[in-house]
C-alpha cells in the first residue's frame, strides 16, 4: 500500500487547489454575465442549491460522510452562513458591473475595513506600522484606478465596498466566536448551504430575479455555450466553497488569505486581455498595479509577522521545559 500523504503535501495541494479554482471561477462568473445573465443572486441561489442536492446525494451512495445537522449547531453558524453568502452576492452583483482587474482592486480593501474595525472597536491590539503602510498603499492604488476607470460604474464600486464590508463582517465573527471549529470542510459546506438557501430564495424571490431568471434561462437556453458556462459556474461554486473551506482547516487562515492574494494577482493580470479586458487607461493600470503591489506586500508582512511569532513561542517553549541531568 502506498503511505498516506505528509501533512504538507495535503497543505500544499490545498493551497494550489485553492488558488486555481479561485482564479477559474472569477473568469466563470465573468463569462456568465457576459452572455447577457444579469441575475447575479439567482445564480448564487442555483450554486447552492446544487451543493445541498450533490453533497446529500453523495452522502446517500456512500461516497462522502457528514454528521446530521444539529440545531445547536446551525444556530451557531447561521450568522457566519448570512455573512458569508452576502458577501458572495455583493461580489457577484459587483463582478457583474465592473471588470475582472478593478474587482480584485476593490476586494483588496478588506483588510482595510477589518483595520478600521478593530481601530473603532479595539477588537485588537494596532497592528505593525508595516501593516499599515501596506493596507494605505492598497487604499491609494484603489483611488487612483477608481479616477482613471473610463468605465466607471458606480453601482458595482458600491457593490464591491459594501462585499468587502461583509467579508471583514465574516472574517471577525468566525475570529471572535470560533464557529467553524470542530468542524471539517464537508461539514461547513452542508451547514452553508442549507442555512443559506432559504434566505436566499427570499432575497430572490423579493427582487423579482426568480421569474427573470428563470424566463432569461429558457430565452437562453438554445445557446449551447451559454448552457455548459451555466452548469459549469453551478459545479466551480461548490468547488470553490470546499476548496476555501479544505485550504483553512488543512493549513490556516493566513494562508488561505496569501494564496487570495496570489490568485488576485494572476486573475487580475489575465483580466487586462480575457473577456473584454480593460479599457487602457493610464491612470487605471497605474492604480491597479499600486494596489496590487500593496496587497502582496500586506500578504509577505503579515506572513514574516506570524512566523515570527511562531518561532517566539516554540522558543519560549524550550524554555520552559526542565533540564536533564
Amino acid at each position: 500500500m502506498a503511505p498516506p500523504p505528509s501533512s504538507a503535501m495535503l497543505g500544499a495541494f490545498a493551497a494550489v487547489f485553492y488558488g486555481t479554482i479561485a482564479v477559474a471561477m472569477g473568469f466563470i462568473n465573468k463569462a456568465v454575465f457576459v452572455y447577457g445573465f444579469e441575475e447575479s443572486n439567482f445564480l448564487l441561489l442555483c450554486q447552492m442549491v446544487v451543493t445541498v442536492a450533490v453533497l446529500f446525494s453523495l452522502r446517500s451512495a456512500g461516497r462522502v460522510t457528514f454528521a446530521p445537522i444539529s440545531l445547536a449547531q446551525a444556530k451557531k453558524l447561521l450568522p457566519v452562513a448570512i455573512l458569508y453568502n452576502a458577501n458572495v452576492a455583493f461580489a457577484l452583483a459587483s463582478l457583474a458591473k465592473v471588470s475582472v482587474p478593478t474587482y480584485n482592486t476593490l476586494k483588496r480593501l478588506t483588510p482595510a475595513v477589518v483595520l478600521a474595525a478593530n481601530k473603532a472597536l479595539r477588537l485588537r491590539p494596532d497592528p505593525s506600522k508595516e501593516v499599515v503602510a501596506c493596507i494605505l498603499v492598497v487604499v491609494l492604488g484603489c483611488l487612483i484606478a477608481g479616477y482613471g476607470d473610463l468605465e466607471f460604474d458606480p453601482r458595482g464600486y458600491v457593490m464591491g465596498l459594501t462585499s468587502c464590508a461583509l467579508q471583514a463582517s465574516y472574517l471577525l465573527v468566525v475570529e471572535r466566536t470560533g464557529a467553524e471549529r470542530g468542524l471539517g470542510s464537508i461539514d461547513i459546506m452542508v451547514y452553508n448551504g442549507v442555512l443559506s438557501t432559504p434566505p436566499l430564495f427570499l432575497v430572490v424571490l423579493a427582487t423579482g430575479e426568480l421569474g427573470s431568471g428563470i424566463e432569461r434561462l429558457g430565452a437562453m437556453s438554445g445557446d449551447l455555450g451559454f448552457i455548459a458556462t451555466f452548469v459549469t459556474a453551478l459545479l466551480a461554486g461548490m468547488l470553490l466553497n470546499y476548496a476555501l473551506f479544505l485550504c483553512t482547516l488543512t493549513n490556516s487562515a493566513l494562508t488561505t488569505t496569501v494564496v487570495g492574494v496570489l490568485k488576485g494577482v494572476v486573475s487580475t493580470a489575465l483580466g487586462f486581455v480575457l473577456l473584454g479586458g480593460v479599457d487602457p487607461s493610464v491612470t487605471h493600470v497605474v492604480g491597479i498595479a499600486t494596489n496590487t503591489v500593496g496587497g502582496v506586500g500586506y500578504s509577505c508582512v503579515t506572513y514574516s509577522e506570524k512566523q515570527a511569532k511562531r518561532r517566539s513561542k516554540l522558543k519560549n517553549s524550550d524554555l520552559d521545559l526542565p533540564s536533564v541531568g
